[in-house]
């Protein structure tokens, strides 16, 4: 659990490490759309997987859709560091830099329990864009199984049936609309 913290904490550190580096227009501090959702489940089951559900020109337009997403990939990532699986990573990453943050957090990232998917909450939950190809949220990310939380946009694009992790940005008014935009290349 504390393996998939600190993974996702570099991921956020690379995030603002790019975010310091290119200029940009002060972040917007009101939301616009923003909605409390913080998981109540008490069930230990698995939730099932978004893809399953979602068809390939699907739009989502809803914060429930927004969160599945969300614990879909955040437990992947999570799970991936935590059992030190390479392959689990690549199942919920899109970018090589991605994969590589996750493997470098093996061994390292504290957990105090294995992951679960309804260890995860989520709060604050904004859909900033949704098309067939991209989804990007601003959301609170907190587990169970680990300490502390993080919060920022995140950015996720279509591979395929399923949606995959791409980026992380601290701000609301950071350069994340060029992840929507750019090619994803497959993982090797």
């Amino acid at each position: 659990m504390i393996r998939r913290l600190i993974a996702g904490l570099v991921v956020v550190g690379l995030a603002i490490g790019v975010w310091a580096l290119w200029p940009r227009e002060e972040p917007d501090p009101s939301p616009t759309t923003t909605v409390n959702a913080v998981d109540s489940t008490t069930t230990t089951s698995v939730p099932d997987p978004i893809t399953s559900t979602t068809v390939e020109s699907h739009v989502v337009t809803t914060v429930e859709e927004a969160e599945a997403i969300l614990r879909e990939l955040w437990f992947g990532w999570f799970e991936g560091i935590y059992n030190q699986d390479e392959d689990r990573i690549r199942e919920v990453v899109g970018t090589q830099t991605a994969l590589d943050n996750a493997v470098a957090q093996f061994g390292v990232m504290e957990f105090s329990n294995p992951p679960s998917a309804v260890g995860l909450r989520f709060a604050d939950i904004e859909i900033l864009r949704a098309d067939t190809d991209c989804l990007a949220t601003w959301a609170q990310v907190a587990a169970d199984f680990r300490t502390g939380s993080t919060q920022g946009v995140q950015v996720f694009r279509r591979s395929g049936d399923s949606w995959l992790l791409v980026s992380l940005w601290t701000y609301r008014g950071d350069l994340w609309e060029a992840d929507c935009e750019s090619q994803l290349e497959p993982l090797p």
